[in-house]
């Protein structure tokens, strides 16, 4: 089993790259999000597939979360952590104010039934216990 510490590192890469312009999602993932009235989208990170009922992504979008699935399997394979030990990692962006999302939030769960949740903001800072967003993550 993996160190829940090297578990934690990954998913605020993965979470701090999904809101920065590299992870190619933004804006037009907000956009679309706009365009068809969503204020979240969540996409399962070991399926990769979109959980979000009703939304319909483009094909860009499909890639864009392809390619952001496959970067979470390589720093989680640099960490030693396989990924049959995991359960489910899902990832949220929400859009608050525009294109580009507010926040992103990852909750990872083990097998075990260990959660870890990491919450950035838009310039993919860790949320304090003030956030205006929520509950803190960390």
């Amino acid at each position: 089993m993996f160190r829940i510490k090297r578990a934690r590192s990954v998913i605020h890469s993965v979470a701090h790259h999904g809101v920065s312009a590299l992870s190619w999602l933004h804006p037009r993932l907000g956009e679309e999000c706009k365009t068809q009235g969503f204020k979240e989208i969540e996409f399962d990170l070991i399926e990769g597939n979109i959980t979000s009922n009703a939304f319909t992504p483009s094909q860009e979008t499909i890639n864009a979360f392809s390619a952001l699935k496959e970067t979470f399997y390589k720093l989680a394979i640099g960490e030693n952590i396989s990924i049959s030990d995991l359960y489910s990692t899902l990832i949220i962006f929400g859009f608050e104010r525009g294109r580009w999302p507010s926040y992103c939030v990852i909750t990872l769960s083990t097998v075990e039934g260990k959660k870890i949740s990491v919450k950035v903001d838009e310039f993919g800072r860790k949320y304090g216990p003030l956030s205006k967003y929520g509950a803190h993550y960390s």
